[in-house]
């Protein structure tokens, strides 16, 4: 058995920062475009007992950009959440559906204890390589300074641990983050790794689920909102400093939600966009 480790990927630094031995995989075997890979979940992502559906949907992302080293950063990516991951040992299948000049499309399953976690359909590129015409109709949030806004840790759900791991700062403005739920369901604010380490292509895929639910602004009772899919669109490289984001739902409806997301940096550039499907879940 060829057992190899992949962490940090193509960041320019010796240092390894949590999110890259968080999200480490390891080869097992492979041939024509089937590849097998173990993981390690780590509990330092966690909302409540389970790890964050973002962190989990990075650690299959890093699995599919080191199965396709051709095309290493995440265009579109799309994950099914069948149930919910735990922390420890985990194995993940990637099978390339398909590989071209420009993109690579491929698939990847997220297994743990015989029972599969989530099912994710990707296509992967090369965002170094891209130009061409861009219009962009939208500007980044209007958030003040971090040191202006909420921490994500004073508002986090009694036993979770991600807000030791991501600073997440919220607008003041926004009424749940007072207490005072004002109806909008629009949440806005910064985020970043507390560790220092620099927002790339794959850590897109987990800020666009790092936020608290906007949702929370409309109910005020204590509610769970599961994550069913979730799609993340990466359309650039992020430069250095915090991500500004906005989290947007307009429907909720028989009980089931969608969360619109953006993701900006600061150079002003949107790097990234999200969808999910969520539903909610009274304790």
């Amino acid at each position: 058995m060829n057992v190899r480790s992949v962490g940090p990927g193509r960041l320019p630094s010796l240092h390894v920062y949590e999110f890259d031995s968080d999200t480490a995989v390891s080869f097992v075997e492979g041939t024509d475009g089937h590849s097998v890979w173990t993981a390690d979940l780590s509990a330092g992502w966690s909302i409540g007992a389970n790890p964050n559906g973002g962190y989990v949907l990075a650690v299959a992302g890093r699995a599919l950009s080191e199965a396709l080293p051709q095309h290493p950063d995440p265009f579109s990516v799309t994950a099914h959440y069948l149930r919910p991951a735990e922390p420890g040992p985990a194995l993940i299948t990637v099978d390339v559906a398909r590989t071209g000049r420009k993109h690579s499309t491929a698939s990847a399953k997220l297994v743990q204890d015989g029972r599969e976690r989530i099912r994710v359909l990707a296509t992967y590129g090369d965002l170094s390589k891209q130009t061409g015409p861009t219009r962009v109709d939208a500007a980044p949030p209007d958030v003040p300074g971090p040191g202006e806004c909420v921490s994500r840790e004073s508002l986090s759900v009694d036993g979770s641990s991600i807000g030791g791991r991501v600073a997440a700062m919220l607008h003041p403005g926004v009424g749940w983050a007072n207490g005072t739920p004002g109806g909008t369901a629009e949440l806005t604010g910064w985020i970043s790794f507390k560790d220092g380490r620099p927002a790339d292509p794959l850590s897109l895929l987990f800020f666009c689920d790092a936020f608290p639910p906007a949702l929370f602004d409309w109910l005020p009772e204590k509610v769970w909102l599961p994550t069913i899919e979730l799609t993340v669109h990466v359309r650039g490289t992020p430069a250095p400093g915090p991500l500004r984001g906005v989290m947007r739902t307009r429907f909720l409806m028989d009980g089931y939600l969608e969360e619109d997301g953006e993701l900006w940096d600061s150079s002003n550039r949107l790097v990234a966009m999200s969808r999910q499907l969520g539903m909610l879940f009274r304790p």
